[in-house]
């Protein structure tokens, strides 16, 4: 039990340090306390398999806490998840899934079930990763003539730091880098010990994805946000601006390492 117990503190170190938030509620108060802000210019929903994430979003727009509303998404990996979550929901199951983006199925979600208006969602729907979601929303925002000057991003929590400095990236190469991304984990799907298994505190965040697919999805994002020649830094493939990886996390993920070496994902 107690070896169970280490696994759980060290899965614990690294989801919230990848679950980012730069505010600690979605929420106007928390932005005019960290930024002196009412609303951000523009809120992204990155797409990924968590409707929670979706709603919140949606929630969050329908509050005035951003001027405008992007969706991004083509089909990834995330796909599958997203639309076995769509078909499996007792009210957004009439939304279309079969082989379509995943921006264009969370639009359909918006406009039928949460009242916001088709013609007010900037929709990208050809980006497949991290990478091209920031990417592919800059040429849209590029091509609309829009530029936001505080952009609040809402995506998969375990992804959450990732995007942020892939958007950081691709801001900074076009000379945008005084844009101020904020970054909100919609939710932060922390484990707990159930009968000896790891599983979600929060049993509504089963909704995200199985517990395999969380491991794995953990074990991936570390290396990833490495500053050397393996990582996607500056010093590596240079596809993040470089990101402060903790001690302690650092040290987490080297223990699950040896633990739980058929997750590892690079």
């Amino acid at each position: 039990m107690q070896k169970v117990q280490y696994h759980l503190s060290l899965f614990n170190t690294l989801i919230p340090f990848l679950a980012k938030r730069d505010i600690d509620s979605l929420t106007e108060a928390a932005l005019q306390k960290e930024y002196s802000i009412p609303q951000a210019d523009l809120l992204i929903l990155l797409g990924n398999s968590s409707l929670n994430v979706a709603e919140q979003a949606a929630i969050a727009y329908q509050k005035g806490l951003a001027k405008e509303l992007m969706i991004c998404g083509g089909i990834g990996h995330s796909t599958m998840f997203l639309e076995e979550n769509i078909k499996r929901h007792p009210v957004y199951k009439n939304v279309w899934t079969g082989g379509r983006a995943e921006a264009d199925m969370l639009k359909d979600i918006f406009v039928k079930h949460w009242d916001i208006e088709e013609s007010s969602i900037i929709v990208e729907n050809q980006s497949t990763n991290c990478g091209s979601n920031a990417t592919e929303a800059y040429q849209v925002l590029e091509k609309l003539q829009r530029k936001p000057q505080t952009i609040l991003l809402l995506q998969d929590p375990v992804l959450q730091r990732r995007s942020q400095a892939s958007f950081e990236k691709v801001w900074q190469q076009q000379k945008n880098a005084d844009v101020q991304f904020i970054s909100f984990a919609a939710f932060v799907p922390l484990l707990k010990l159930k009968e000896g298994e790891l599983t979600y505190m929060d049993g509504a965040h089963r909704e995200f994805c199985g517990i395999d697919r969380l491991f794995s999805l953990l074990m991936g994002e570390i290396p990833r946000l490495w500053n050397n020649e393996n990582g996607y830094g500056p010093k590596g493939k240079g596809f993040i601006t470089a990101v402060e990886i903790p001690a302690e996390v650092e040290a987490a993920y080297e223990a699950l390492i040896a633990l739980y070496p058929e997750y590892i994902r690079v």
